[in-house]
């Protein structure tokens, strides 16, 4: 099987995964997602979960229904969803960042403009926070 990485995707996941609470949520099925993930993450330690479509047959991403949003208090506020599927956003529009496909571009960026948004809503949300 041949994989092409988006740059900086190494990168990404270590700045993001050392700041924030992070978990996959991905179309892809288990039996592929996982051989992914386990590349990118093989101590198991980085992402704090792994949730799939296909176990409800749709590429809608209905962030209520994940088991950490359903331990909390459902503030969806500090919920952020990358994708580049923008149907995957139906449930939860304010909460995406669509990105375009990869399909091997040596010089696409895109994870570094994600990064940054990502940054500048932390900052935005924590100004906004009452507490």
């Amino acid at each position: 099987m041949v994989v092409h990485v988006r740059p900086g995707l190494c990168e990404f996941i270590d700045a993001v995964t050392c700041k924030y609470e992070t978990h996959i949520y991905t179309a892809a099925r288990a039996f592929y997602a996982d051989q992914m993930l386990d590349s990118l993450d093989p101590t198991g330690t980085k992402f704090a979960g792994r949730y799939y479509c296909d176990a409800v047959g749709a590429h809608i991403k209905t962030l209520e229904n994940l088991p950490p949003i359903q331990a909390r208090d459902k503030d969806l506020r500090r919920v952020v969803l990358v994708d580049n599927n923008p149907l995957s956003f139906l449930a939860n529009p304010s909460n995406g960042i669509l990105v375009e496909s990869f399909f091997d571009d040596p010089t696409d960026n895109v994870l570094q403009a994600v990064w940054k948004m990502i940054q500048e809503l932390d900052v935005a949300c924590k100004m906004s926070d009452p507490f």
